[in-house]
């Protein structure tokens, strides 16, 4: 039969949990030495390796122009127009119809749309926490009156 361990707490360097005490790493070698070797060979042959793919990009290679323009080029990202539109900020529900009628009318981009929806329903979710958290206040007090 095979003995137990010792529990983790037992462990040079280990407090109790068994965590590592301060100033004590579950890694005391560091980092490989091959890592940082691999490294400073890679970095020594750059030059080369990009004079090589740009040449290679300019013969017409796909693989290495896709390889160039997924390194330099950074993909663009969307973004959003300002719009406007007339918002009816009454209440939530009429907030609602005003976005929902500035998408159907073209007014407001779709995917726009939705993130005000979902930004109003978000709101909602505020004012509804807060509204609960009135009424236990409220409730509360109404116990401690009935307590004395």
């Amino acid at each position: 039969m095979a003995k137990p361990l010792p529990p983790a707490e037992a462990a040079p360097g280990r407090v109790a949990g068994g965590r590592f005490a301060p100033g004590h790493s579950g890694n005391p070698g560091g980092r490989s030495g091959q890592t940082q070797a691999i490294r400073e060979k890679l970095a020594a042959g750059a030059d080369a390796v990009t004079k090589k793919i740009l040449a290679a990009a300019k013969k017409g290679d796909m693989q290495a122009c896709r390889l160039i323009l997924e390194r330099l080029v950074p993909p663009v990202k969307a973004t959003a127009e300002v719009v406007s539109f007339d918002l009816d900020d009454t209440d939530l529900p009429s907030a609602a119809k005003s976005i929902l009628r500035a998408v159907a009318t073209g007014n407001l981009p779709p995917d726009q749309g939705r993130s005000l929806i979902e930004g109003l329903g978000a709101v909602a979710r505020v004012i509804e926490v807060a509204e609960l958290q009135k009424a236990v206040e409220e409730l509360r007090e109404q116990m401690e009156g009935m307590r004395q």
